[in-house]
């Protein structure tokens, strides 16, 4: 480990040693007519090869006109291009010595007349305007049949990782348009991963203001948009692609991209069809993959097969949770999917843009998991374990539709956004478990099988009104929010254990379950802006939402007597109802200093009325709460510092004054005097890239404590029985910070480095209590990050990522032994490219998990591979031979623990295929 260390800390350190070998240009820009400096002059260094000329540095000149750029090639001709909207460009060729500083002295630079037309045989690589960045694709070379993702990876200042998450300058990117429009969804790796690179013309990045029309926020907290720009000649144009193929093991994939451009109309239109899994690191998509959180499958988690509290294993993403760790490479064991849908833009001048999308997803999963489980109670651990199936088949319909009018130009903006989503699942679960204590070696083997089908619609609507005044910065704005989501399913169950104690009873449950919810939320606000000042602005927001949410579960029991499930258990079930209405009123000053210092100071009030209902004719319970809470911003260029106050009201579920018998051995108890929870939150940050030396930098911290926070006051018996209570406690925080160093090293024109150092630590504590007995979980962990991508001309790229995790657990007032392990994950991604011949790409990735349960995989690799071959005229077909999971090993596995329960899980995932794929790319532009 520390020889590790010590290898990436001597690399860091002659990495910038290498740049020194290389020159640097430096200059002043000024203006022929007066003579004065010229700031945002765009100053760029290309390469000049044949015909092409590749971006190898660039910059902004200063309030001074002056610039300089460092670490340019050396021995090859370098172009010198300057650019302003404003001026003539200007270019020089030069060729450098190693260490050379060359002083290109006073630059003058001529206006652009009216009524001069300049017609000129290149363009600027990049275009600096104001907020907006502009790339021109022609001076950045990808390999044959790159996609959009290929490109901005070549991009100055935009990082894209493994996952496919971008981000530019360090800030996450929110969106990428394709001309200007939404494509398809609001996942941008459908663009990223589709639109090939030579439809494109320019890549604009510029800032998501759609939120803050006012420029309220400081630029370093506001997300970036990409905007891919297409050709001028795909205006009026036909293109797309097609792919289809098939493998062992029964694999196939096929899928097809077309898109019909005519002028403002834009037609684009998907489909794929697939047995094959994408390989994620997310639990969230393994267990809605595995359907754990489908309507009716809870029944496993009420004693059943999980031997343990359902709501702690959902947890796992939250801070509460001590040396958790997820290994492997998620996915399903089989998983078959079919997929299209359809996205027209239409452009009404410039005034009036409409989005019509709509997407269907049907899929079928398949998955085979393994439990292994551990719970504490004084001197007696129990250990259980389980084998557990789940199938599940699913069909989404999405649609969704968006309205933008701008009748003032940009003075006023009005949108409407509707959405309609329906989702129907079937799914069933079935397996075994055993569970034994070190006093009894087994107490009882339960069998349990689940079927459960459920509907989900959701319609949702959103307006906006935003109107600018005269005055510079009074502006006024209105919203609505409008979400209606009901939904219903059931489900039928079968449990039965067999004791081998007298202290535990035998059991069969043969159970009904009928679920139906509503969720409703309305909201209205409007929000006003003065500037009293240059520096003092004042202003004040308004707020008013009703909420409503009901719950109704109702079982039944199997009747032997009439073969039907007619026995209805109102004590096993629950109804519940909550309505609340909220208002707040939110005036507040904003003043801003000099040297770029702003100090926001916000007096949110708040008064909610809510209404519990429970059911079982019981009283309802009626509360009122009123607060007035401080948000406090503090911003100095690039650092900020916030503090906001919030409260949290409790579930109503906890609220209900009565229990819930699930089964005999686990009983849910209500606790209707919970109290909201106070939650303070301080946070600070700084974010900092240098465009002259690609290098950024960030940290954040962040410390979140609270009051009244709800856990679960358990009792376990000597066999496994439990029962659990919400109540209130204080005690619980959060404390957290992160880093991130990314510099680009560029050693000539042929050979070019990406550095990605991070770090992240985090420690916490939460509250529980088992048998009256209280104690305190602390968690603390921390992990250090380590990415390299290196590019060798065009034709090797190779991307490294190391990953440690330390993750510690440990308690106070109870007398449970500490938890505490390390693990690794390897992630290596390599494309090699011969010209005109084959391309090879490879991916590999490894996990350590040293703290699993006996029986599971400590490590796993999985190692794909592929070729391919390009074929017919312009490359425009590709044929490709995959091979996935060439070791067979792929697994993943998870541990989580809270309070007194390790859970460990394992998955298989879909093991070694191989596959041939044909791909076809076609493009006629129309010219009538």
């Amino acid at each position: 480990m520390y020889k590790s260390l010590l290898v990436l800390a001597l690399l860091l350190y002659t990495l910038p040693v290498l740049a020194q070998n290389k020159a640097t240009i430096k200059g002043k820009v000024i203006d022929s007519t007066d003579h004065k400096p010229i700031e945002f002059v765009t100053v760029a260094v290309l390469t000049i090869k044949d015909t092409t000329s590749i971006l190898q540095s660039y910059t902004i000149t200063d309030k001074t006109g002056a610039f300089s750029l460092h670490n340019l090639p050396i021995g090859v001709p370098l172009k010198v291009f300057m650019s302003n909207v404003a001026y003539r460009p200007y270019r020089k060729i030069v060729t450098l010595i190693k260490g050379q500083e060359l002083d290109l002295g006073e630059i003058t630079l001529n206006t652009n007349q009216l009524n001069q037309v300049t017609i000129t045989a290149d363009r600027p690589p990049i275009t600096i305007r104001k907020d907006t960045i502009e790339f021109n694709a022609e001076a950045f070379k990808t390999r044959p049949n790159a996609v959009v993702e290929d490109l901005l990876k070549k991009l100055p200042g935009v990082e894209v990782d493994m996952r496919g998450k971008v981000t530019v300058q360090g800030h996450d990117v929110s969106k990428v348009l394709v001309d200007g429009h939404e494509f398809f969804s609001n996942d941008y790796r459908i663009a990223t991963k589709n639109v090939d690179v030579d439809l494109i013309d320019k890549i604009l990045v510029y800032e998501d203001r759609e939120d803050d029309p006012e420029h309220l926020k400081p630029s370093s907290q506001v997300n970036r948009i990409i905007n891919v720009k297409f050709k001028k000649a795909l205006k009026r144009s036909m293109f797309g692609k097609v792919n289809a193929g098939g493998g062992t093991r029964d694999r196939y994939s096929t899928g097809g991209l077309f898109n019909v451009f005519r002028d403002t109309l834009q037609v684009s239109l998907i489909g794929i069809a697939n047995n094959l899994n994408g390989t994620g690191f997310s639990y969230t998509d393994l267990s809605q993959s595995g359907g754990f959180n489908r309507g009716g499958s809870n029944t496993f988690f009420k004693g059943g097969l999980s031997l343990g509290n359902s709501d702690e294993l959902y947890s796992y993403d939250n801070n509460e949770n001590g040396a958790s760790g997820f290994s492997g490479f998620g996915g399903s064991d089989q998983q078959r999917s079919a997929a299209g849908g359809f996205n027209i833009n239409q452009d009404y001048g410039k005034k009036l843009k409409i989005n019509l999308a709509y997407f269907y997803n049907n899929s079928h999963n398949r998955n085979n998991f393994l439990y292994s489980s551990q719970r504490f109670r004084s001197d007696t651990t129990f250990t259980g374990s389980s084998d557990y199936s789940n199938q599940q088949d699913d069909i989404r319909h999405n649609i969704s539709a968006s309205i933008e009018w701008k009748p003032r130009g940009d003075t006023t903006k009005i949108s409407y956004r509707p959405s309609f989503s329906y989702d129907e699942n079937h799914s069933f679960n079935g397996g075994t478990s055993q569970e034994g204590s070190n006093f009894l070696p087994l107490i009882n083997i339960t069998t349990a099988n689940n079927t459960s089908n459920s509907k989900n619609t959701q319609f949702e609507q959103s307006f906006n009104y935003d109107h600018k005044f005269k005055k510079k910065g009074e502006s006024v704005s209105f919203s609505h929010q409008l979400s209606i989501n009901p939904n219903n399913g059931e489900s039928y169950s079968l449990e039965n254990l067999t004791s081998y104690t007298a202290q535990l009873a035998s059991f069969l449950q043969n159970r009904h379950e009928y679920n139906e919810s509503m969720n409703s939320l309305v909201s209205l606000s409007a929000g006003y802006r003065y500037p009293f000042t240059k520096k003092l602005t004042g202003f004040i927001d308004v707020y008013t939402e009703y909420i409503h949410h009901k719950n109704d579960d109702l079982p039944y029991d199997f009747n032997a007597a009439t073969n039907n499930y007619d026995i209805f258990l109102p004590l096993a079930g629950i109804t519940v109802t909550r309505n609340m209405w909220q208002q707040n009123i939110s005036p507040g000053l904003s003043y801003e200093f000099k040297g770029d210092i702003k100090l926001t100071v916000t007096g949110d009030w708040q008064q909610r009325q809510v209404d519990n209902q429970f059911g079982r004719n019981t009283t309802d319970v009626n509360q009122k709460f009123s607060w007035l809470l401080p948000n406090i911003s503090f911003n100095w260029g690039d650092y900020s510092l916030s503090y906001r106050a919030s409260y949290d009201l409790p579930r109503v579920e906890d609220m209900k004054p009565y229990s819930i018998a699930y089964n005999p051995r686990y009983i849910d108890y209500g606790n209707p005097n919970l109290k909201p929870t106070r939650r303070d939150a301080f946070s600070f940050n700084y974010r900092k890239y240098w465009d002259k030396p690609e290098l950024y930098i960030y940290g954040d911290l962040g410390y979140n404590f609270e009051r009244n926070s709800v856990f679960r006051h358990q009792t376990l018996d000597g066999v496994g029985n439990t029962t659990s209570t919400p109540i209130n406690m204080d005690g619980k925080f959060t404390w957290s910070g992160r880093s991130t160093i990314s510099k680009n090293f560029k050693f000539n024109e042929n050979f070019s480095l990406k550095s990605n150092t991070g770090l992240s630590i985090s420690r916490s504590r939460s509250y529980f209590e088992i048998n009256s007995q209280g104690g305190f979980q602390n968690n603390f962990n921390y992990a250090i990050k380590q990415e390299f991508a290196i590019t060798w001309k065009d034709l090797v790229q190779l991307e490294e990522s190391y990953r440690i995790n330390s993750s510690t657990t440990k308690y106070t007032d109870v007398t449970y032994d500490d938890v505490k392990y390390i693990t690794h994950v390897v992630n290596s991604h390599l494309i090699l490219t011969w010209p005109k011949v084959l391309n090879i790409e490879s991916t590999y990735a490894y996990v350590y998990n040293p703290r699993v349960a006996p029986g599971f995989k400590k490590s796993a690799n999985l190692l794909n591979i592929s070729m391919a071959h390009l074929l017919l005229a312009k490359d425009r077909g590709e044929i490709k031979l995959s091979c996935y999971d060439i070791l067979n090993q792929n697994v993943s596995q998870l541990r989580f623990i809270s309070g007194n329960n390790i859970t460990d899980m394992q998955n298989q995932i879909l093991r070694r295929y191989f596959l041939l794929t044909l791909q076809f790319k076609f493009n006629k532009t129309i010219t009538k």
